[in-house]
């Protein structure tokens, strides 16, 4: 079952995260599904934007720093938003490689490219980590399970934990 881990001191530390892995060779579980799908519509409505590398006025570089990437992610974004039905297909999948392709031009550190999202606090739980990170940044995440597309099956079984 899926929950969130809230920092009643600091609100902005709250982490999103479910109970079994999402995704390709997954178990799948319905609710986890769900929490993933949201997430993912949240992060990639848009455009996922990739910074690019600036230089500060008045430093001079002769060669490119080490492991700058640019270019088109390894995997297109899907058409359209994913459809949050619970059920982890081709869709989903497509949506969790995109996500993973885009942290990793953004070289957030040596995120997996492998279309599944792993529990928080597993050894490959950087895709859960990131979505959430990606969350802080786009809006408060306390305030997420009163989005009109928050699941209503979801809200009904989720439960904070400290």
């Amino acid at each position: 079952m899926p929950r969130v881990q809230m920092d009643y001191f600091h609100p902005a530390n709250t982490l999103f995260t479910v109970d079994r892995t999402v995704g390709r060779n997954a178990p799948n579980d319905r609710l986890d599904v769900l929490l993933v799908q949201f997430l993912l519509l949240l992060c990639t409505k848009n455009e996922i934007s990739v910074p690019q590398l600036t230089v500060p006025r008045g430093l001079r570089v002769a060669t490119p720093a080490a492991g700058v990437t640019t270019g088109a992610p390894a995997r297109p974004r899907p058409q359209g938003n994913i459809y949050i039905d619970g059920l982890c297909g081709d869709q989903t999948i497509g949506f969790i490689e995109y996500f993973q392709a885009m942290m990793q031009l953004k070289q957030v550190g040596a995120i997996e490219l492998n279309g599944q999202v792993a529990p928080q606090g597993t050894p490959a739980a950087k895709t859960m980590y990131m979505l959430n990170a990606t969350l802080n940044a786009l809006t408060k995440p306390w305030v997420l399970t009163q989005s009109d597309a928050f699941p209503q099956e979801l809200r009904d079984s989720f439960y904070f934990s400290l």
